[in-house]
C-alpha cells in the first residue's frame, strides 16, 4: 500500500522532474555513499600502511640501539675489570716521566678502540695526582669537576648514559655525543676512577640511515642527541604518552610544530642502568601522499557526478521534447497516420514502445561509455603515478653500472698483472649480484645458495688465506639445482663459523658443509674445527634460538635464522647446534625438500 502511494505521488509530477528525482535517488546518493566509503577506506589503508612502516622501522632502530648500548656496556666492563689498568691507576709514581712510561706500556684502551668502530674515544679520569695527563688517562681538574656529569659520577656507583654537546674548534659545528660513564674501583687505594666511553656519531648514523623514515633518538629528558635530518621539525616529541618504564610504544598521529606526521615512538631501558632511550620513527611523506590520493579520488568522484548530472539534465530535456513530439505524433495517429519511422514519424503506441526500447539501449550504451571514460581517466592517473615512481627508481644507482665498473677495475687489474685483486673484485661483484637479485625473491635454488656461500668464503680467503678452507659434501645422486631454499639463509651461519668458530685458528681452519636427503627433508650441516663452546655456552646459545637474547649479536643472528625457517616452513623445522670445547661446532639446519620451480 505504501509503494502504491509513493508511485501515485511519483507519477503526479512531470516526466522531466521524475527523471531528476530518479537520478538523485538511484545514482547521486549511491555513488556518493559508495565513493565516500571507498575514499575513507583507502585513506585508512594508507594510514595503516605508513603506521606499520614506522612501527617496523622503529623496531629496527630499537634493535640497533639495544645492540649498540649492550656492546658499549660490555666494553666498559672489560676495562673496569682490567687488572693492568687498575694497577696503573692505583700506583703512586715518583715522577711524571715514570707515570708516562707506565701509561705508554699499557695498550688495553688502544686495543679496544682499534677493534670497535662504534667507539669514538675512551677516557679515564683519576684522583691519583702522580699520574700525568695523557691521551686517554687524565687527572681530575677544576674544569672536570664543573661538568654536569661529575656530580652524578661521584654520587652513583651505577653506570649511566649522558648526551654531551661537542663544538668543533676547526669547523665551528656542534655535535651531540652519546657517552657512558662508569666507575673503576681501586681497592688498594680505597678510591675509584671514572671511565668515559664516547660513542661514534658517524657509526650511529651509518647504521640507522638506510630507510626513508626520519629517525629521532633522545635520552631520558635531556633532549635529542640524534636526528637523521637536522632541518626536520622535532619539537613536541617528548609530549606523547609512552611508558617511562622503558617498555612502552606509541604509534599513530604525532603533532610537531603545527604539523601532523605519522610515526611510532618507543622506549628502551639501558643495560644495567637507570636511563631510558626513546626512539621515534617519523614519516613526513605519509600525510602529503595520503592527502594527494584523497584529493585525486574526490576530484574523480566529483567529475563522475558532474558528468552524470549534466547528462541527466540534457537527457531529461531531450526526453521531454520527445514526449511532446510523441503527443503530436499520437494526435496525428488519431488522424490515421500510422507510418513508423526512426524519426518518430509513426503515431501508434507500438512504435512508441519500440522507440523507447531503442532509446533505453542507446542511453545504456552512453552510460557505459561514460563509465569507461571515467575508468580510462583513473587508469591514466595510475599510469602517471607509476611513471613518477619509475622516474624516482631510475634516479637511483643502476646495479649494471656498479657491475660494469667492477668489471672495468678487474680487467685493469688483470692487465696490470694483479690477479689476486682481479679475482677479489670478481668474487665481490658475483656476491653483490646474488644479493641484489635475491632481495625481492622468497626462494632460490640450493645450488645457487651454496655457490654464493663459496663466493663469500672465497672473499674471506683473500683476507685470511690458509685460515679458511671450505668443503662441500653431498651424495653424488643429489642434484642441488632441483631443491629450493630461502635466499641468504646459510651465509649468517657460515659467517658465525668464520668469525667466532675460527677466531683463534691460525691455519688449516675448515668449514665443511654437508647436505643429505632423509624422509623428504633436507639436512644441511655446517661444521667448523674451531674453538667450540663449553656446555654452558652451548646451552645459552640453544636457548637463544627460541627467544632473542639481549647480550649477544651472534645469538640474535641464529634466532633470526630460526625464526625465518619456522615462519616459512613450519615449527617442526629449524636449527640444532652441537659443540665441544676445542673440538669445533656443528650447526644442523632441517628444512623440507621442496622442488625448485624458479624464484618468486
Amino acid at each position: 500500500m505504501t509503494g502504491k502511494r509513493f508511485m501515485d505521488i511519483f507519477t503526479k509530477v512531470r516526466v522531466q522532474k521524475q527523471l531528476y528525482l530518479f537520478f538523485f535517488i538511484a545514482i547521486f546518493i549511491p555513488v556518493t555513499t559508495v565513493g565516500g566509503y571507498l575514499i575513507c577506506h583507502t585513506r585508512a589503508q594508507l594510514f595503516d600502511h605508513y603506521s606499520k612502516q614506522t612501527y617496523s622501522d622503529n623496531l629496527r632502530i630499537k634493535s640497533l640501539i639495544l645492540d649498540l648500548t649492550g656492546n658499549i656496556y660490555n666494553k666498559s666492563q672489560t676495562l673496569v675489570s682490567d687488572q693492568n689498568l687498575i694497577k696503573l691507576l692505583s700506583t703512586q709514581y715518583s715522577t711524571p716521566d715514570e707515570s708516562r712510561t707506565a701509561i705508554h706500556a699499557y695498550n688495553g684502551i688502544e686495543t679496544l678502540l682499534s677493534g670497535d668502530a662504534s667507539l669514538r674515544s675512551i677516557d679515564v679520569y683519576t684522583w691519583n695526582p702522580t699520574i700525568a695527563d695523557s691521551t686517554h688517562i687524565h687527572p681530575f681538574t677544576d674544569t672536570n669537576q664543573k661538568q654536569p656529569w661529575f656530580k652524578r659520577a661521584c654520587s652513583s656507583v651505577t653506570p649511566f648514559w649522558t648526551e654531551e654537546l661537542e663544538k668543533s674548534k676547526r669547523y665551528g659545528t656542534e655535535t651531540q655525543n652519546l657517552c657512558l660513564y662508569t666507575r673503576i674501583f681501586l681497592p688498594k687505594n680505597h678510591s675509584y676512577a671514572i671511565l668515559k666511553l664516547t660513542v661514534s656519531s658517524n657509526h650511529i648514523r651509518n647504521r640507522i640511515e638506510n630507510s626513508s623514515m626520519h629517525t629521532v633518538i633522545w635520552l631520558n629528558n635531556e633532549g635529542i642527541f640524534y636526528t637523521s635530518d637536522k632541518q626536520a621539525k622535532t619539537a613536541g616529541l617528548e609530549g606523547y604518552g609512552y611508558d617511562t618504564g622503558g617498555t612502552g610504544t606509541y604509534s599513530g598521529n604525532i603533532k610537531l610544530d603545527n604539523e601532523i606526521v605519522i610515526g611510532t615512538i618507543s622506549s628502551l631501558s639501558a643495560f644495567y642502568c637507570e636511563d631510558n632511550f626513546y626512539m621515534a620513527s617519523l614519516s613526513y611523506e605519509g600525510y602529503p601522499y595520503l592527502n594527494r590520493i584523497t584529493g585525486i579520488y574526490i576530484v574523480i568522484l566529483s567529475m563522475v557526478l558532474i558528468i552524470t548530472s549534466v547528462f541527466i539534465c540534457v537527457f531529461s530535456h531531450y526526453f521531454s521534447l520527445r514526449i511532446v513530439t510523441l503527443r503530436e505524433s499520437m494526435h496525428k495517429a488519431s488522424q490515421g497516420d500510422y507510418e513508423i519511422t526512426d524519426s518518430f514519424h509513426g503515431t501508434d503506441e507500438i512504435s512508441d514502445v519500440f522507440f523507447d526500447l531503442k532509446l533505453m539501449i542507446h542511453e545504456i550504451l552512453k552510460k557505459e561509455t561514460s563509465f569507461y571514460q571515467a575508468q580510462l581517466k583513473t587508469q591514466d592517473l595510475i599510469n602517471k603515478q607509476q611513471q613518477m615512481e619509475f622516474k624516482m627508481l631510475s634516479s637511483q644507482i643502476n646495479p649494471h653500472f656498479l657491475y660494469n665498473t667492477l668489471e672495468t677495475i678487474r680487467m685493469r687489474s688483470l692487465k696490470a698483472g694483479n690477479t689476486e685483486v682481479a679475482n677479489g673484485i670478481k668474487l665481490l661483484g658475483k656476491s653483490m649480484r646474488y644479493v641484489l637479485e635475491n632481495t625481492t625473491t622468497s626462494v632460490t635454488s640450493l645450488a645457487g645458495e651454496l655457490d654464493y656461500i663459496e663466493t663469500y668464503l672465497g672473499i674471506q680467503k683473500l683476507r685470511f688465506h690458509d685460515r679458511v678452507n671450505y668443503f662441500l659434501k653431498k651424495h653424488h645422486e643429489l642434484n642441488l639445482q632441483d631443491y629450493q631454499i630461502i635466499p641468504l639463509l646459510l651465509q649468517p651461519i657460515v659467517e658465525n663459523a668464520l668469525l667466532h668458530g675460527l677466531e683463534d685458528v691460525e691455519q688449516n681452519g675448515k668449514i665443511i658443509v654437508k647436505i643429505c636427503l632423509r624422509e623428504e627433508k633436507l639436512r644441511i650441516q655446517i661444521f667448523d674445527n674451531g674453538c667450540g663452546m663449553t656446555a654452558k655456552e652451548l646451552e645459552q646459545i640453544n636457548l637463544g634460538i627460541g627467544q632473542p637474547p639481549c647480550d649477544s649479536s651472534h645469538g640474535i643472528g641464529l634466532y633470526n635464522i630460526n625464526q625465518r625457517i619456522q615462519l616459512y616452513y613450519g615449527s617442526e623445522f629449524g636449527l640444532d647446534i652441537k659443540s665441544k670445547k676445542s673440538m669445533g661446532t656443528l650447526v644442523t639446519m632441517v628444512i623440507p625438500a621442496q622442488k625448485y620451480m624458479g624464484g618468486t
